[in-house]
Formats: C-alpha cells, structure tokens, sequence
C-alpha cells in the first residue's frame, strides 16, 4: 500500500493545485498535488507550528518530513541568514518543496531526499521542525524523536506537533531524551512542542 511517507506514492503523475495561505502576516502561495501530505489545504497541524515555531536568524536547520514545504519556507522566509536543509523520502513532495521555494522567492534552502537524517552532510543542526507522520505509527515516530536527539548539537532544539489525541504518549517520550520539553501552542486538534537537547 502506499503512503505520502513513501518513496513513490500511487499517485505518480502531478495533478498540480495552488494553496494561498497568509502565515506570521505574510502571503505564502505552495504548489501541492494529490500523493503528498494535506494536497488540499495546509494541514492545522502544520499551520500551529508554523504560526508558533521559535525562528532565530542564522541556524542551521532541517525541515524533517517536508513534504511541499511550507515549514522550511517559512522559517528561510523569516530567517533568510539560516541553512534550511528540506528533506523527504517522497520524490513528488521534494519536486514541489523545489519549486514552492522559487515561488516563494527562498534561495536559502536545500531540498535533498533523505530518510530522516541519512543524507543531512551537516554535523551542525541547531533546530528542527517536524509534522511527523502519525499514521506511519509508533516506531517510526519514536526513532524520528530519537535520531533527532542524537543529531542536534547540544543546546539544539526540536520543534514538533501532534494531534492531541496522541500527544502526551509523544510528549513522554520527548521528556525522556530532552533536557527542556514544553508547549509552544495548541489548538482543539494538535499540541505543538519545543524540546531543547
């Protein structure tokens, strides 16, 4: 069965949408197309975190599961002296993250495929953010909490949603690697976490 966390989802040729969305005051206009995450509309999950995210100018970061991009281009967008590496394993989502950060007019990111961390050539990640996979379930998003813990430099810092329904389970989890886990936002649907290494 495939999955927008796959390789090459069902869906192979483009069927190309525009999604217009204002975030943090600002336009932001992403290309999407059915196989990749939330083709419709950008995800609340999403949105939460890119509203809320912590942004500091001149970070090394990485844009974990980027699917179409709107995480990392909004956080190059804002924070335009940052390294924002966008990585997927999806290769529709990685083709559409390349043209949404020309759109966007970002010449600040790096778009590679990569599962998790594998293909990152940085040993300097200072900030990650992340709309993981919920449904991929339970393994694949502890070892996404775990690899990420072991790559951010110390002081490094995650920045992560979840639906609520499943958030405390995530949220003990980040307590049990992290030196600092707290709550950054939440909204009737999704709690987004800043967890500091």
């Amino acid at each position: 069965m495939s999955h927008y966390f796959s390789e090459r989802p069902y869906y192979s040729r483009l069927r190309v949408r525009r999604v217009r969305v204002v975030i943090r005051g600002t336009y932001f206009e992403y290309v999407t197309a059915p196989g990749v995450f939330s083709s419709r509309y950008v995800d609340p999950g999403t949105m939460l975190l890119a509203e809320n995210m912590v942004i500091e100018d001149g970070k090394v970061v990485v844009d974990l599961g980027c699917g179409y991009g709107v995480l990392g281009i909004v956080y190059a967008k804002f924070a335009p002296n940052s390294r924002v590496y966008m990585v997927d394993v999806n290769e529709s989502a990685l083709q559409l993250a390349r043209l949404n950060a020309k759109i966007n007019s970002v010449n600040n990111v790096i778009v590679k495929k990569s599962d998790l961390y594998s293909n990152i050539d940085s040993d300097k990640i200072e900030v990650v953010l992340c709309n993981p996979p919920v449904s991929a379930g339970l393994d694949v998003n502890y070892r996404i909490i775990e690899e990420t813990w072991r790559r951010l430099v110390k002081g490094g810092i995650f920045q992560v949603v979840y639906p609520l329904k499943v958030s405390e389970r995530f949220e003990k989890k980040l307590s049990e690697l992290f030196t600092e886990v707290s709550v950054l936002a939440k909204s009737g649907t999704h709690r987004a976490y800043i967890a500091v290494k």
